[in-house]
């Protein structure tokens, strides 16, 4: 039984000290934009990323859907009883 209490003891001795010399810092918003603020050496290399991520060209719809074609079904299907 104190060998239990001198581990809680000194686990709380050590969670008291870490406690201590842990800090926080404020978060400053550094713009990476050119065009919101951000260093403008930037610009290319955001231009060349994006331009990179792109797949297809402009004309590409990027993905498609086919939906069945349900015309056939007429008007009576919803009034069956």
């Amino acid at each position: 039984m104190s060998r239990l209490i001198k581990t809680i003891g000194l686990a709380a001795m050590v969670a008291l000290v870490a406690t201590q010399y842990s800090a926080a810092s404020q978060l400053i918003y550094r713009p990476i934009n050119p065009s919101l603020g951000g260093d403008p050496i930037n610009g290319n290399w955001l231009l060349a990323y994006g331009q990179g991520q792109r797949k297809g060209g402009s004309d590409s719809p990027g993905f498609s859907i086919d939906f069945p074609d349900f015309g056939d079904l007429g008007q009576d299907w919803c009034h069956r009883s």
